[in-house]
């Protein structure tokens, strides 16, 4: 079996967020935790679709959060982002946690997660191209 799981981290605050990014057929699974204290706190589910405003892609987004986690905010934003930038569906499972986190820190985390966002667009897009340019075996 080929693992095709890719790996983006950022470091932030004293601690390692790292994101699995698994190419499934046409769709993407993220995973996205801290080093230590990761966990399953959100998990967010979201299909592309286009915009109500008939204008530009949207995605219409699921989320299953873990009592007292507030995860969902990153999986929904990453799961979103991802889909309505590639149209594939994308599930996004996210487990933060640093100790003693200040409101400063939390937007540390939180431009760290948009940086992890534009290098997985990045990766999703060279294996388009790379794809694209690959011949049909008939």
């Amino acid at each position: 079996m080929k693992n095709n799981c890719l790996h983006v981290e950022r470091t932030i605050c004293g601690v390692t967020l790292l994101c699995d990014l698994i190419p499934m057929g046409q769709d993407v699974t993220l995973c996205i935790h801290s080093v230590p204290g990761g966990h399953v706190g959100s998990a967010a589910l979201a299909v592309a679709r286009p915009s109500l405003t008939g204008q530009g892609q949207s995605a219409t987004t699921s989320v299953l959060n873990c009592i007292g986690h507030k995860d969902d905010a990153v999986a929904v934003h990453l799961a979103e982002a991802i889909s309505t930038a590639t149209g594939c569906t994308t599930v996004c499972v996210c487990g933060i946690h640093i100790d003693g986190l200040s409101p400063e820190g939390i937007k540390a985390v939180l431009a760290a997660c948009r940086e992890i966002e534009a290098e997985i667009l990045e990766i999703l897009q060279a294996l388009t191209q790379k794809t694209d340019k690959e011949p049909e075996n008939n």
